[in-house]
């Protein structure tokens, strides 16, 4: 590993090393990997592969939380309009000048929460990855931000969450997805097959359009379990 660059972040150092031998960069804050992107752009973990692919094809994008940007890059190559929002300026720098991300795509400083409740613009896509030291989702995704988020879903389209998981029966991902139930979401979770985790990631796909199991399960390939909240979603009908 050699180290490319290091700033002080609101939430302590942020660190980008790359892997002398392959390309591939990583972003690090306060000692915690939060982004890895193969040489070129694309993403270096799963969790990001499979956001891309529930939501690619979705017209406009709306992504909460930038990291190196490798989602936002993966989707604007593929044809998308995309906006990224994160509080930290920071990462739109880094993401631009160390993680190939186009300059094309709109960046907004600010937070999520205040920025989902202030606009009205809708989009068809809708990802939220974020996270950090001593970060907590069910406050950030509290039932107020899922309505908002809800509402700035066009019909049709598709919102994928990103939840980092200490275990497998870690409880977040539930609770979360059925909040975006009862905002009328046809909601499935996908959770990573790891062996032996130490952490793992839970993908929640709340889509506005009713999903079948058989193309979601084709997307999550042999590295992901998919299963569908039980009851008829409103948006279904």
């Amino acid at each position: 590993m050699r180290v490319l660059a290091r700033f002080d972040g609101p939430n302590g150092r942020i660190s980008v090393v790359e892997e002398v031998g392959t390309g591939i960069r990583h972003y690090e804050e306060a000692g915690v990997s939060q982004s890895c992107v193969v040489a070129g752009g694309e993403a270096g973990v799963d969790y990001i592969r499979l956001m891309a692919e529930l939501l690619v094809g979705n017209g406009n994008a709306l992504l909460l939380g930038c990291g190196g940007g490798a989602l936002a890059t993966m989707l604007h190559r593929r044809g998308a309009t995309v906006t990224v929002v994160d509080i930290n300026p920071i990462s739109f720098q880094l993401a631009r000048t160390f993680f190939w991300m186009p300059s094309a795509i709109t960046c907004i400083t600010a937070d999520m929460r205040p920025f989902i409740r202030a606009g009205t613009r809708t989009f068809q896509a809708i990802g939220i990855d974020v996270g950090g030291p001593e970060f907590s989702y069910e406050d950030v995704l509290d039932t107020a931000s899922i309505i908002h988020v809800r509402r700035r879903l066009r019909p049709g389209g598709r919102i994928a969450v990103n939840i980092s998981c200490e275990s497998p029966d870690d409880p977040v991902p539930a609770r979360l997805a059925d909040k975006f139930k009862a905002q009328g979401l046809d909601v499935w979770v996908f959770m990573e097959n790891v062996p032996c985790p130490q952490e793992l990631n839970a993908v929640i796909l709340a889509s506005a359009r009713r999903e079948k199991s058989a193309p979601l399960a084709e997307i999550g390939g042999k590295g992901w379990s998919v299963a569908r909240l039980s009851g008829r979603p409103a948006c279904a009908r």
